[in-house]
Formats: C-alpha cells, structure tokens, sequence
C-alpha cells in the first residue's frame, strides 16, 4: 500500500480540495483509496464526501493519535492507496503522520508572503516531500505564467522541494465539489483533470 500526505502550514492552501481530486482520480483508475480526514476543524473532506452518490473511495474521520492503527487497518484490508488530508498547520504531530508517507505534499499559494513563511516550518516534515504550487494564475496562451516561474525560482534557489507539477486556479475544482464529485468525474477532458491527472501520474513514480 502507498500513503501519500497532505499537509499544509496554513489555512486556504487548497489542501483538501486536492486530496479529494486525487483520491477520486486515483480511484478510477483502479486503485482502492482510502482518504482519511484528520481536520477535526472543519472536516472539508468527510463533509464533502457525505454529498458523494458514489461511496468510492471511502472516506473516514479519525483523530491524530490513532494513524498507526488506522495505517495498519487499512495495509491489512489490501487498499491500495491510503491519503492523510493533515490539519492545516504544522505541528509536533507533523513529523509522526509523515513519517508513515511515502510521499508528503504540501500545497501552496504562489504568493510571495506564503513562500517565505515556508522554511521556518518545513522542518517539522519528514521526508520525502515537495511542495505543490496550487491555485497559480493560468497564463492565456497555457504556459506557466510569469509569476508563478518567479516563484518556482525562488523555491530552488532556497533549496525548497518543490513538485514540477503546479496546479492552476481554475472553477472546475471548486465547482465539480459542489455537485459531489472530483473534477475528472465532473470535466474530464477538461484541464484541471488532466493537472490533476499528471500529479497523481508524477507521485506514483517518485513515491
């Protein structure tokens, strides 16, 4: 079984939105996910998962404190993929979900006031892990925009892990939520499928 973590240092990053998206993704792709919530706060992803018709992947609640039993459980229950979505915060516990990953995630804004908050906090994550670049403005001829590049610059000359994959700030995410569904579900030829798509394809072959 591969476990895959999302983490964030901060509210707003998008990091429940995007464990939702992968595990449905991953999903149909054949590959028995179990995304489990760990935000006690606002419960983004069990509560839009109680508005899903299709009950796959699974979807739980659990508490911090009871990861490794749950890690275990579900290693004995043959699923396939296993997403923690963390608290929005990082913390002591950080260091102990992600030491059970075999890859961490950390979604990101590109803003500059974000980014340069990250190397005071990185430290409590275990590796291996990247950042993700999330909600990055669409360039209109589809390239990487200007200032997400800038960013990107930023990140490797600090010495910060950062995927080559950034996820654009598109309606699809948002809106493919509101009916219960991940975006390939909602559009899935559209372009945040396919970003979400060559994500997955990217963590399954560095993880």
């Amino acid at each position: 079984m591969k476990t895959l973590v999302v983490v964030s240092h901060k509210g707003g990053t998008g990091k429940s939105t995007l464990s939702i998206h992968l595990a449905v993704q991953a999903q149909s792709e054949g590959r028995d996910t179990l995304l489990v919530d760990l935000d006690n706060h606002s419960s983004t992803v069990a509560e839009r998962a109680s508005i899903r018709t299709d009950k796959h992947p699974l979807v739980v609640t659990a508490k911090v404190s009871d990861i490794t039993d749950l890690h275990q459980q579900a290693t004995d229950e043959g699923f396939d993929l296993l997403i923690l979505d963390c608290p929005p915060y990082l913390n002591d516990d950080t260091d102990q979900i992600t030491r059970l990953a075999d890859y961490t995630i950390l979604p990101t804004s590109p803003r500059f006031t974000d980014i340069c908050t990250l190397p005071k906090n990185i430290e409590k994550i275990h590796q291996p892990f990247s950042v993700v670049l999330n909600s990055c403005t669409p360039d209109p001829v589809g390239q990487i925009s200007f200032k997400t590049a800038q960013v990107y610059q930023v990140l490797n000359d600090s010495g910060t892990p950062v995927s080559p994959v950034h996820i654009t700030r598109l309606e699809a995410f948002t809106d493919a939520l509101n009916y219960g569904q991940g975006v390939t579900e909602y559009q899935s030829n559209s372009k945040a499928s396919k970003q979400i798509k060559v994500l997955l394809d990217w963590l399954y072959t560095i993880s």
